[in-house]
């Protein structure tokens, strides 16, 4: 609790590291003001957003097939660690390991390219690749958690339903909608709370592989407000655009559960 109101008090202050002899004075909602004014805010705002509902979604639908899958398998213990690997690997490793896999010279994808016929491209230097390389290696690294909570829902679900619509003889799309996806809905909504929340703050990997580049084209709000606090040595701005981004994930979370609830209750 404490650090979050030292991150309150010194948004609301000028607080310039390369000046420390100026003090800390009140400024008020300035740098609030200055962020808003900032033109890479917004867009620093559009690539967190894009970039969690692209992941988040992507996990969500392959989670829940390889949830589904593991659920049938009896063998399951078996695969279940190997299937954890990705989550369990420290996030600089994993930016490590896949900014030397997209390596446009040594990197073994554009290898495998090659081999096929096709021509090296350059993952991680132009904004249209770039980006989509840092999701498809976040859902490779997250799929596994969002995989396992569906995993331990579809597990707790009761049989009785499945039995009824078995002797009914509805069929597989049937059994999934009217019966699956209900009863897993709470779950699917922790899954994805969890996810969105990890995700908005999503900063070491993306940090390894890109620096938010080439250019700004792959700069989270979590990037960017480091680069204000520690490379800008503004760490009143740097405050102030954290506190907006915990405003921003709690309204998301808000109005997510009630538009669930409200669904539920209808």
């Amino acid at each position: 609790m404490l650090p979050f109101v030292y991150c309150i008090y010194n948004s609301l202050h000028f607080y310039d590291l390369t000046k420390p002899a100026r003090g800390t004075p009140w400024v008020g909602a300035t740098n609030y003001s200055l962020l808003i004014q900032d033109a890479r805010f917004w867009h620093s705002l559009k690539i967190t957003f894009y970039f969690v509902a692209a992941g988040v979604s992507i996990e969500l639908a392959l989670g829940y097939v390889i949830a589904s899958l593991l659920n049938e398998v009896k063998a399951r213990k078996v695969f279940l660690p190997l299937f954890l690997i990705p989550m369990i690997i420290p996030p600089i490793v994993v930016g490590l390991i896949w900014r030397l896999m997209y390596d446009f010279t040594l990197g073994i994808i554009n290898y495998l390219l090659g081999s096929v016929g096709f021509l090296p491209q350059p993952w991680l230097g132009t904004s249209s690749l770039a980006m989509l390389s840092i999701i498809i290696t976040d859902v490779w690294e997250w799929t596994p958690l969002m995989g396992l909570i569906l995993l331990a829902g579809l597990q707790a679900l009761p049989q009785e339903p499945y039995e009824a619509a078995k002797i009914d003889g509805a069929g597989m799309w049937n059994v999934l909608r009217y019966i699956t996806l209900p009863m897993l809905k709470p779950i699917i909504l922790v899954a994805v709370l969890l996810r969105t929340m990890d995700a908005f703050k999503w900063f070491d990997t993306i940090y390894i592989m890109t620096s938010g580049g080439p250019g700004i084209a792959t700069e989270t709000a979590s990037l960017y407000s480091y680069l204000i606090a520690f490379n800008f040595f503004n760490i009143g701005k740097g405050s102030a655009f954290s506190i907006i981004m915990i405003a921003i994930v709690i309204l998301f979370c808000t109005f997510y559960i009630r538009m669930i609830t409200a669904k539920e209750h209808a």
